[in-house]
């Protein structure tokens, strides 16, 4: 029989080594009415010369517990095969530690959530982003297609060449208010009023010059300068309301030869490029070759094979022809228009 030297509570199971009630280490409870104070005596010594051995009252027998774990001022061991003592504190530490361990797995959980969440939208921006440059590269790649078709549908009646020798009177002739037309020698010629200018247009769409290279030759027929230059017209069209609208690149061939890069829109002449002092241009009675490269909205202009300048058509005057102009009473020839597409 064991007891439990606080409570003083009895057990009968031999294998209990701790209290059920307080977890103190049991003790083995003396067969009833032994005596600890009696002194033992064994019988009928046997005579060997001593004297007879006595044994001193016992004590109570201990057992040897690991060190132990404190816990709220209390002490509590363990048994030697290290299993659990069952206790009220430790059970009150066991459930704490299974709380821990709940709130980090929740935590944990709730942040690998948040972190696919996260992960989910950033490939759902990715893809949008993606998804919205694709649309816009389509929409560029359309917008190209279509531009390339409309000039291609606006040039495809129209020969890769159109060339005009003038030995054929297809433009027009006669006497106007700001000068005088005609053929003569293979050439058409024209002459302004004095202080104006005079404009002419090719006679058909045949002569469209959007997206072409436009050539002609020109020269002043007895080698004076014309008042305000002479050249070639481009993108050249009337408007609703029956005035010019074009682009012209004119030269001076005076001592100070130069050029001119101008616009006619609502009845008006205005410089796009003002006069600049040009060695490339020939002077006198000498031929000039112009020449004009129209590539979408921009212009690029030659003279005699150098290039000189370049401009914007921001008027979106490219469904026009080409055209001739000259300037004061100076006599004009010109030749071999030539446009390629």
């Amino acid at each position: 029989m064991k007891s439990c030297p606080t409570c003083n509570r009895t057990y009968t199971d031999a294998s209990l080594n701790f209290c059920l009630e307080d977890g103190t280490p049991l003790v083995v409870s003396p067969p009833s009415g032994f005596d600890p104070n009696a002194t033992i005596r064994y019988t009928d010594p046997r005579d060997t010369g001593h004297p007879p051995a006595e044994v001193i009252r016992q004590a109570a027998p201990t057992y040897q517990v690991s060190t132990p774990v404190a816990s709220h001022g209390s002490q509590f061991g363990q048994q030697q095969s290290h299993l659990s003592v069952p206790g009220p504190v430790r059970k009150s530490r066991a459930i704490w530690w299974i709380l821990g361990g709940v709130a980090l797995v929740a935590l944990i959980g709730i942040g690998a959530v948040v972190m696919i969440i996260a992960l989910a939208g950033m490939g759902s921006n990715s893809n949008t982003n993606s998804n919205r440059a694709n649309v816009n590269r389509l929409g560029n790649r359309n917008t190209n297609a279509n531009t390339n078709v409309a000039n291609v549908n606006a040039n495809a009646s129209l020969p890769a060449t159109t060339t005009d020798d003038f030995s054929a009177q297809k433009w027009g002739t006669g006497n106007y208010d700001f000068g005088d037309i005609w053929y003569a020698g293979a050439e058409y010629h024209m002459r302004a009023k004095a202080d104006k200018y005079l404009v002419m247009y090719a006679p058909s769409q045949e002569y469209k010059t959007e997206n072409a290279t436009v050539s002609v030759a020109a020269r002043s027929v007895d080698g004076t300068a014309t008042a305000a230059g002479y050249g070639l017209i481009v993108h050249g069209e009337r408007s609703a309301s029956n005035e010019l609208e074009d682009y012209a690149l004119l030269i001076y061939t005076g001592p100070e030869t130069k050029y001119q890069i101008v616009k006619h829109k609502g009845g008006k002449q205005t410089a796009m490029v003002p006069w600049t002092a040009s060695g490339t241009v020939h002077p006198g009675a000498a031929s000039n070759a112009l020449e004009v490269r129209a590539r979408g909205s921009e212009l690029a202009f030659y003279i005699n094979g150098q290039y000189v300048n370049r401009i914007t058509d921001r008027d979106n005057f490219k469904a026009g022809v080409a055209g001739l102009y000259t300037s004061g009473t100076t006599e004009v020839a010109f030749d071999d228009l030539e446009i390629r597409r």
